[in-house]
């Protein structure tokens, strides 16, 4: 939904094979089957359903988008629920991680991939209520600065990008001139 919804339709429509993971298995076939691409269920907190996902991919991929994550619970740190905390770290770090980790050597194998993160700017700046997912989310901004570190002399760029609050199920993605 919303922003990978979004990034999904954009990349079908430059010409992309487009494999589309996610736990909702009903929202992907359906996006998968409009775009004419891939849907695979899978849990990024889960080592084999993204060693099935690595399987579905194949051995080359062009582009890995991350945007798996999600935001439980507003509350302070002096009421926090640990396993709020614990669910967005697995998903928004350690999900990044996996699906990074299972899919770089097909990046690598591309000669030129690239790998973007949606972040938030929950991981720029902390606010109220906000601990367990700015703590997630500042987490997947230093995954994503360590693998660029990591792998600079490899043929694969790392990015992220860091939206703010998305309101609306549908979000387009609007391609600037001089885009590439």
């Amino acid at each position: 939904s919303g922003i990978g919804a979004a990034t999904a339709r954009r990349l079908a429509s430059d010409g992309y094979r487009v494999v589309l993971a996610a736990r909702r298995s009903d929202r992907i076939k359906a996006l998968a089957h409009e775009i004419g691409g891939d849907a695979i269920t899978t849990d990024v907190t889960d080592e084999e359903s993204v060693a099935a996902l690595a399987t579905v991919v194949g051995p080359r991929l062009d582009v890995l988008v991350n945007n798996a994550g999600g935001a439980y619970g507003l509350g302070p740190v002096s009421g926090a629920d640990a396993d709020e905390w614990r669910r967005m770290y697995e998903v928004n770090v350690l999900g990044v991680m996996q699906v990074t980790r299972s899919l770089l050597p097909a990046l690598i194998a591309s000669g030129a991939g690239a790998i973007v993160t949606v972040g938030s700017t929950a991981g720029l700046i902390a606010y109220e209520g906000g601990a367990g997912y700015n703590a997630a989310k500042f987490g997947t901004r230093a995954v994503m600065e360590a693998l660029r570190l990591e792998i600079f002399d490899q043929p694969v760029r790392v990015m992220e990008i860091d939206p703010g609050m998305v309101h609306t199920e549908e979000f387009s993605l609007t391609r600037f001139e001089g885009d590439q």
